[in-house]
């Protein structure tokens, strides 16, 4: 690689059909077991390599200046991965934003992973141990996004056993409000909190019914279980509420998905869905209401062709004689 080269990925959401939390752990995190989907919401990350032009590791974040700079998730991955690798070129970094902020849906996480995703192609490496190594540095959910798809996880979230999942049809409700903004490291002690008054200790979570190196298949959608939640739902009410609005809209089930506050809906079709999103999206303020399916399979990286381009092309494909 010599001249400079820009990649882009698309980085999905994801949300957790169940997550089970142990007791903590002396390092500070908690073992987990979830059963995590990824969605066709996504972010659109552009990652521009100089190669020979030593430089610093830039990240622009259009219409949302506040994650613009090297705190950002995927601008501390390019980092790590320029340590990891020993690469000084410039890189700089431009993520459109679609997925809320701070929502449990793991689009600061996704866009680290998309972030590696391109680095990665771009550097051709191919050690998927070390990137997982510096996934998991980055965050405890980025090793997922690494990886194929959806996924069983087990520990913090970097020990990933693939699964196969039904098509889902999901109303998602995140409230925009500051005040239901949830940290996850607020949600998990309160959860602790909540346990250690009832006297309770949780055991450590383990994956239902699935053996090392196969693909575990879920024949049915499973029961939805999120530990998180009663602690978050008991501190913000307005979450219950949120969720009541999902199951009145026809949901089958409704549930936080990981830290929150975004609260997800199933439903069996997504006209279903999208009906539901016009019912709520017309009577409730301050929620953002989308419909999203699950998708099997996480996008890679690929060079980036401005739209401008593609359109071009597709006048001129039209153009031609049939």
């Amino acid at each position: 690689m010599r001249t400079a080269l820009t990649l882009a990925a698309r980085a999905l959401a994801k949300v957790n059909l169940v997550l089970r939390v142990g007791p903590p752990r002396a390092d500070g995190y908690h073992d987990i077991a979830s059963l995590l989907v990824p969605l066709d919401l996504a972010d659109l990350v552009q990652v521009r390599v100089s190669p020979g032009r030593r430089g610093p590791v830039t990240c622009r974040v259009p219409g949302r200046p506040e994650l613009d700079g090297q705190g950002n998730l995927a601008a501390r991955a390019a980092l790590a991965f320029r340590r990891r690798f020993g690469v000084e070129d410039r890189i700089a970094i431009r993520i459109d934003k679609r997925i809320p902020v701070t929502a449990g849906l793991g689009g600061g996480s996704s866009d680290a992973a998309a972030a590696l995703r391109c680095l990665a192609r771009a550097y051709r490496v191919g050690d998927r141990a070390a990137l997982a190594e510096v996934a998991l540095s980055i965050g405890s959910d980025v090793p997922f996004f690494l990886g194929e798809g959806a996924a069983w996880a087990a520990g913090r979230g970097e020990l990933l056993r693939p699964a196969r999942v039904p098509p889902l049809h999901l109303l998602l409700l995140y409230p925009a409000d500051p005040a239901l903004a949830i940290r996850a490291a607020d949600a998990y002690r309160w959860l602790d909190e909540d346990r250690a008054r009832a006297g309770l200790r949780a055991p450590t979570p383990r994956i239902p019914g699935v053996l090392d190196g196969v693909r575990h298949r879920v024949a049915a959608l499973p029961r939805l279980r999120n530990d998180l939640e009663p602690p978050c739902l008991a501190r913000l009410p307005a979450l219950a509420e949120i969720r009541a609005l999902a199951v009145g809209a026809g949901a089958s089930s409704a549930i936080m998905s990981g830290s929150g506050p975004t609260v997800f809906g199933v439903f069996g079709s997504r006209a279903a869905a999208s009906r539901a999103a016009s019912r709520i999206g017309g009577t409730a303020a301050g929620l953002e209401v989308r419909v999203a399916r699950s998708v099997q399979r996480q996008p890679g990286a690929a060079p980036w062709r401005s739209p401008r381009s593609a359109s071009s092309r597709s006048r001129r494909r039209s153009s031609r004689p049939t």
